[in-house]
């Protein structure tokens, strides 16, 4: 189709914006949309109420989609979430560059993971110690659907080390780069690529005694019942 040319359209002329009197400090008309993220920083510091809903605005679902990631399907999730943006609240004036503060959210994401599941497996721990009664028998009925599968990834993972569970699901779950993983985890690249090569080969070993997993790593092609 030919280029149809357009009309020229009068632009109109817009008053001079006003300039502000000597002495007096100049306030930013920037819709807060529209504030960088180092801008947010400098702001929270301030003081400003906004600041802070405009952080949990911006970054709240990744904060809450990392802690997922690591835990599986959690009924505490959403304390676990409001104790990162805690930290984050509290802490966020450690970082000094705007550019930073997505890989920053990051780490304090999976950290607040980590010390999740550090405290529940020390409480399983414990309990059992102190259990008397006997645990009800499993069900006989066997689910295979993606749900199941799901359900029993998190459980094999959970024979991981907290270290190994959190490199394993940021990098294959959420398939995050390996730079993010190792900045999230707080670790250099080769330390992260170790932590993942021990939690690959752990958890293929776990999932190969599973039916129900075995059966999904034959339909793939990263995991195969061959290797």
């Amino acid at each position: 189709m030919p280029q149809v040319p357009s009309l020229p359209i009068a632009t109109p002329v817009k008053p001079p914006s006003p300039q502000p009197a000597p002495g007096r400090n100049v306030v930013s008309l920037q819709p807060q949309s529209e504030r960088s993220d180092d801008e947010l920083v400098q702001a929270i510091a301030a003081g400003e109420p906004w600041a802070a809903a405009m952080l949990l605005d911006r970054y709240g679902p990744l904060v809450e989609r990392l802690i997922r990631r690591v835990l599986g399907h959690d009924p505490e999730l959403e304390d676990l979430v409001h104790d990162a943006f805690a930290t984050i609240l509290t802490s966020i004036h450690q970082v000094r560059d705007g550019q930073a503060v997505k890989g920053w959210l990051s780490s304090v994401a999976v950290h607040t993971a980590h010390r999740a599941i550090r405290r529940r497996r020390l409480s399983r721990w414990l309990f059992f110690w102190q259990r008397d009664e006997e645990l009800p028998e499993p069900s006989s009925v066997p689910a295979h659907g993606p749900r199941e599968a799901l359900r029993r990834v998190y459980a094999t993972l959970d024979e991981l080390s907290a270290e190994d569970q959190i490199a394993f699901t940021l990098r294959f779950i959420e398939e995050m780069p390996l730079e993010d993983v190792a900045s999230a985890c707080g670790v250099s690249l080769a330390t992260i690529k170790r932590r993942l090569a021990r939690a690959e080969q752990r958890f293929t070993a776990l999932a190969k005694r599973d039916p129900v997993l075995r059966g999904w790593m034959e339909e793939g092609d990263r995991w195969t019942t061959n290797q």
